[in-house]
């Protein structure tokens, strides 16, 4: 029974040991500037009475908080989509002259078969995640990797994973940071703490989440709807006036990225990976 203890602790020094070095073999890591650009600079964008609105969906190939005009930026490290979710960020310009609400309940998408979706609230979108079988084989690839740790940073960028088969961050002993919406990154000692990794998904998901606002005139606002994982072709918004003021119905047109290429690549690795 002695014996057994020891090595219980001898395995949990072990596991604090790499976690304290990947955290120290990185330092201090510095802050990423914030891109502020206008909704309109972005391709998916759309200006009615003077309201301005870009919808940015989730991409394989780059951040959602990148520069739309960055030809080299950084990739998420978790396939969302995959996971049954659609992140997608709105960016708001209000310059119609009046105050108007965001509020999310208000917003749909509609699919390439004509058929609207309402968005998922953070609680909805961090269940459909965690109990996604994306969400399970990144667990299992990051117990099989080399690395005994698991990363989950912030927003979109360094979302969950990474830590498999030594790939990402985690595997070139780098921290686990954020890189976008202001959320710190985390390194769990032991990748089998499988209630960690839901509860920091479900933070990242509730703390990026587009909140209800007034906006006055020239006043921007954005942040996260998390629409089911479909064919988005439009995004509707309707932004009521206030004071009893018309509401003003903003329709995006939507090219979604191209989401299969990335699951493929993630399909090769699980099978490098996961145990026998």
């Amino acid at each position: 029974m002695s014996l057994q203890r020891n090595r219980g602790m001898a395995h949990l020094l072990i596991i604090s040991l790499l976690t304290s070095t990947i955290v120290s073999c990185a330092g201090v890591q510095a802050p990423k500037p914030k891109v502020i650009l206008p909704a309109t600079a972005y391709p998916n964008s759309a200006s009615t009475s003077g309201v301005s609105i870009a919808a940015i969906p989730f991409d394989p190939e780059r951040d959602v908080y990148a520069n739309p005009n960055d030809p080299r930026p950084r990739r998420p490290d978790f396939n969302w989509f995959k996971a049954g979710v659609c992140p997608t960020r709105l960016i708001f310009n209000n310059n119609s002259g009046k105050a108007i609400i965001v509020d999310p309940t208000q917003i749909t998408c509609i699919d390439s078969a004509g058929v609207g979706y309402q968005p998922y609230d953070a609680r909805e979108a961090g269940d459909a995640v965690v109990a996604s079988e994306a969400f399970k084989s990144y667990v299992r690839g990051a117990i099989a990797g080399a690395i005994l740790g698991a990363a989950i940073g912030a927003g979109l960028g360094a979302a969950v994973g990474a830590a498999a088969g030594g790939r990402g961050w985690a595997g070139r002993g780098a921290a686990i940071g954020a890189a976008a919406g202001g959320t710190e990154g985390l390194v769990l000692g032991s990748v089998a703490n499988r209630q960690a990794m839901e509860t920091r998904v479900r933070t990242i998901l509730m703390s990026n989440k587009l909140p209800n606002k007034v906006l006055s005139n020239e006043m921007t606002h954005d942040g996260l709807i998390y629409f089911p994982a479909v064919d988005i072709k439009t995004v509707k918004v309707l932004l009521p006036g206030v004071g009893g003021q018309d509401a003003i119905k903003v329709e995006i047109p939507v090219i979604m990225p191209p989401q299969e290429r990335l699951a493929r690549e993630e399909e090769k690795l699980k099978e490098t990976t996961d145990p026998q």
